[in-house]
C-alpha cells in the first residue's frame, strides 16, 4: 500500500501543478474580477451539485461493490450499472435546470455576486452544465476502478485535462471571446469521462442499460446512504455560506480570494489526503468484510501515519513560508500586492485544518466501511453549528485586524478541529481492539522532525529570500526545508519513515 500511495502522490503532484499553472494563466490573463469570479463560479457549480449525490454514491460503493465482487461479479455489474444509469438521470435534470433558470442557480451558490460578473456567468454555466453527465461518470467510475485496484488512471486523467483548459484561457484572451473559457472546460470534461470508461470497461466493466429502483442491493446502500447524503449536503453548505459570506464582507473579488486560497490549501489535500484515501480506503473494506482485525489495524495506522508523515510538514511550511508560496503562485499579471495581502491571512487559517481534515476523512470512512453512517452525520452537524457560531464572532474579530476574510476561514478550521475527538472515539468503538499505542511513538517524532523543519525556515528564510528574492528563493526554501525534514526523521529513527523509504526504493514488504 505504501509504495502505491507515493506512486499516486508523485502523479497527484503533477496533476495539481498543472491546476495551478491554470490558476495562475487564469489570474495572469483576466486577474481577480468578474471574468475570473464567474468562471471560478461557473465551474465550482455543477461539481458541487453533483459532489453531494456523487460523494455519496462513491463513498457508500466501495463497501458495498467489494462484497458484491466477492459473491457475484454479474451481479456487481448490474449494480454499478444501475447507480450509473439512476446519476445521469438526475444529472439530466440538474442540467436542465442549469441551462433554463442559469440566474436562479448562480444566486444560490453566490447570492452578492455583481452584475459585470452575473453577465458573464450565465453563459460560462450553460455551457459548462454539459459536462455535469461527465463528472457522474468519472466520479462513479473512480470508485469502480479503486475497488479493482486501479489507483493510477482516475489520477492521471486530470493531467491532460488541465492541459486542455489552460489553452483555452490563453486562446479566450487573446481572442477576446472569454467564452471559449467554458468550453475548454466542457472538453476537458468530456476527455476525463471517457478515458475513465474506456478503463472501466478494460477492468471487467460490463455495462447495463437497466434503472431498478427495486434492486435489493441498491435498495441496502440507499438505506445507508441516506445519513451520508445529509453529511454530504450540510458539507457544501458550510462552503456556500463561507463564499456567500465573502461576496457579503468583499463584493469584488471576495469569491474569488476565498477560493483561490482554498485551492492551495487542496493543493495539499489532493495529493496526500486524497491519494492515501483513495488507497486505503478499498483495502479497510475489504478487512473489514474479512473480519480480519489484525490487518484492518495495520491499514489504519498506515493510513494515519502516511498523513502525519507527509501532511505535518506541509501545515509547518504552510505556515512559515505562507507570503512567499502566496506571491510565487499569484503575484503576476493583473494579480497585485494588495490581493497577496488579503490571500494570505486566509491561506494561514486554512492551513491550520489540514491535519484534522485528513485525520476527519479517515475516521469517516472507516465508519462508512462499518456501514455506520450516522456518527459522521452527527459529526457533521456538529461542526455547522460551531462553524455557525464562529461565524458571528471570528470574522468581526479578523475584520479588526482588517482581515474579515481569514475570519471565515479561521471559524471552520476551529470548527473542525474540536470535531476529531468525538469521532475519534466513535471509531474505536467500531473496531474492537485497536494497536493505535504502536504508532504513538512514530507521531511524536514526525511531529518533532516537522517542528525542526519550521525552526530551519525561520532562521534561513529572511537571509535567504533577501539574497535570493523572488520565486528562485521560495523553492530553495522549500527545498531545504525538505531535506531537513527527511535528515530528522531519519536521525531520531522514525520506523514508518524508513519503512516507507524503503517500499519506494526497494521491493515493499508487508
Amino acid at each position: 500500500m505504501k509504495k502505491m500511495t507515493v506512486v499516486v502522490m508523485f502523479i497527484t503532484i503533477l496533476s495539481k501543478v498543472l491546476g495551478f499553472i491554470r490558476d495562475i494563466t487564469l489570474s495572469s490573463n483576466f486577474g481577480f474580477g468578474a471574468v475570473s469570479d464567474s468562471f471560478t463560479l461557473a465551474i465550482t457549480i455543477p461539481n458541487s451539485v453533483l459532489s453531494i449525490i456523487g460523494a455519496v454514491l462513491v463513498t457508500g460503493i466501495i463497501p458495498m461493490l467489494t462484497r458484491i465482487l466477492n459473491e457475484d461479479e454479474d451481479r456487481a455489474n448490474r449494480f454499478t450499472s444501475n447507480i450509473l444509469n439512476i446519476m445521469l438521470l438526475f444529472c439530466m435534470v440538474m442540467m436542465v435546470l442549469m441551462f433554463v433558470l442559469p440566474e436562479f442557480v448562480i444566486f444560490l451558490f453566490a447570492s452578492n455576486l455583481s452584475h459585470e460578473a452575473m453577465l458573464y456567468a450565465v453563459p460560462f454555466l450553460r455551457v459548462i452544465a454539459f459536462g455535469i453527465f461527465s463528472i457522474a461518470i468519472v466520479q462513479l467510475g473512480s470508485g469502480y476502478l479503486n475497488v479493482k485496484k486501479n489507483f493510477i488512471i482516475p489520477a492521471l486523467v486530470t493531467i491532460p485535462s488541465n492541459v486542455i483548459v489552460i489553452v483555452a484561457i490563453i486562446i479566450a484572451n487573446k481572442s477576446g471571446n472569454t467564452l471559449l473559457l467554458a468550453y475548454g472546460q466542457l472538453a476537458a470534461l468530456i476527455f476525463q469521462a471517457a478515458v475513465i470508461f474506456i478503463y472501466m470497461k478494460k477492468m471487467g466493466f460490463d455495462y447495463r442499460a437497466v434503472i431498478d429502483l427495486n434492486d435489493k442491493d441498491l435498495r441496502l446502500m440507499v438505506t445507508l446512504a441516506l445519513p451520508l447524503l445529509l453529511s454530504a449536503v450540510l458539507g457544501q453548505l458550510n462552503d456556500i455560506i463561507m463564499k456567500n459570506f465573502a461576496t457579503v464582507l468583499v463584493p469584488v473579488g471576495g469569491y474569488s480570494y476565498m477560493s483561490y486560497a482554498t485551492k492551495l490549501i487542496g493543493f495539499v489535500s489532493g495529493i496526500f489526503i486524497t491519494a492515501i484515501l483513495n488507497v486505503s480506503y478499498p483495502t479497510i473494506a475489504q478487512n473489514v468484510v474479512n473480519n480480519d482485525n489484525k490487518r484492518l489495524n495495520k491499514s489504519i495506522n498506515d493510513a494515519i501515519l502516511m498523513i502525519f508523515v507527509f501532511v505535518t510538514p506541509a501545515v509547518v511550511g504552510f505556515i512559515t513560508l505562507a507570503r512567499p508560496i502566496i506571491e510565487f503562485v499569484f503575484l503576476s499579471g493583473e494579480v497585485t500586492a494588495a490581493d497577496v495581502n488579503i490571500i494570505v491571512p486566509i491561506f494561514v487559517a486554512d492551513a491550520l485544518v489540514l491535519l484534522a481534515m485528513g485525520m476527519r476523512e479517515l475516521l469517516f470512512r472507516i465508519h462508512y466501511a462499518y456501514h455506520d453512517m450516522k456518527s459522521p452525520v452527527r459529526n457533521t452537524v456538529f461542526v455547522t453549528i460551531v462553524f455557525i457560531i464562529g461565524l458571528i464572532i471570528f470574522p468581526f474579530l479578523f475584520g479588526k485586524l482588517g482581515h474579515p476574510l481569514a475570519g471565515l476561514s479561521f471559524s471552520y478550521s476551529v470548527a473542525a478541529l474540536i470535531a476529531v475527538v468525538p469521532l475519534f472515539k466513535s471509531a474505536k468503538k467500531l473496531i474492537g481492539k485497536t494497536y493505535f499505542k504502536y504508532i504513538v511513538k512514530d507521531m511524536t517524532k514526525i511531529l518533532l522532525s516537522a517542528l525542526v523543519m519550521g525552526v530551519f525556515l525561520l532562521l534561513v528564510k529572511g537571509p535567504l529570500l533577501s539574497v535570493m528574492p523572488g520565486r528562485i528563493g521560495t523553492l530553495v526554501a522549500i527545498a531545504g526545508a525538505g531535506i531537513v525534514y527527511i535528515v530528522a526523521l531519519i536521525a531520531l529513527r522514525t520506523r514508518f519513515a524508513l519503512s516507507l523509504l524503503s517500499s519506494v526504493l526497494f521491493k515493499e514488504t508487508n
